[in-house]
């Protein structure tokens, strides 16, 4: 059983710990501590979880963060390279997270309110057509150099552009690979943020897309191409 100490508050240890009393109250505080050992026991403990936290917020990790979008909840991840994952499939917290442990084995996913609001507040002005071009690193350096050469090549397309499949394989010089450059496509990691909804097929329709061909829609419909087969021309989001 944990010992507790009758003169010591468990949030005066914390405060102890964080810096948080005022001069007064930290000499007084202090003189408690040293007289008792049980509060100095609470000290270290506290202050090994504060250190241990810090190297979390600090520390390679994969930070991840959901948000509100008109396809649903959307959420995105990033490694210290860029952002590596982006998903507004029907999916929980707990799954999102599971996958991304799985994909990047002993590195911590931890939750991060902060360091990807640029992320969130660019989409949001994507969808809100207000933004052309996103101004975000993506981490593709898990992927082959195949389908790295694909999203690569996806990532050049300009706001409204479309090209086919064919011609992504003419572009990273695999001209006969096209079948090859649509499974890479559709296993896009950042979709939107790389932008392989803007490859469509040889006959102007729009091919595959993963999670559905509503998305799809959706995005050339937000820069404007209403003017591809089965781009039905809707000026307001589908799918909020």
């Amino acid at each position: 059983m944990t010992r507790r100490c009758t003169t010591c508050r468990e949030e005066d240890v914390l405060a102890w710990i964080l810096g948080d009393p005022d001069a007064d109250a930290a000499q007084k505080l202090a003189e408690r501590m040293a007289a008792c050992p049980v509060c100095r026991e609470r000290a270290v403990e506290y202050r090994l979880l504060e250190r241990s936290a810090k190297a979390l917020r600090d520390g390679p990790a994969i930070r991840w963060r959901r948000f509100d979008s008109p396809f649903g909840v959307m959420r995105i991840a990033a490694s210290a390279a860029g952002l590596a994952a982006l998903s507004w499939q029907d999916e929980s917290d707990d799954a999102f997270v599971d996958g991304l442990e799985h994909r990047y084995g002993s590195t911590p996913v931890v939750s991060d309110t902060d360091r990807l609001a640029s992320a969130e507040e660019q989409l949001t002005e994507y969808f809100g057509r207000r933004r052309l071009r996103f101004d975000l690193f993506v981490d593709l350096t898990e992927l082959g150099d195949f389908p790295r050469a694909v999203l690569g090549a996806a990532s050049g397309l300009d706001f409204g552009e479309t090209v086919t499949y064919t011609e992504i394989a003419r572009r990273i010089g695999r001209p006969k690979a096209s079948r090859a450059v649509g499974n890479a496509l559709g296993r896009n990691p950042v979709p939107i943020i790389v932008p392989c909804h803007r490859v469509v097929r040889t006959d102007r329709t729009l091919g595959g897309y993963t999670g559905g061909l509503r998305y799809k829609r959706a995005l050339l419909d937000i820069e404007g191409r209403t003017d591809l087969l089965g781009s039905h021309g809707q000026t307001e989001m589908p799918l909020a």
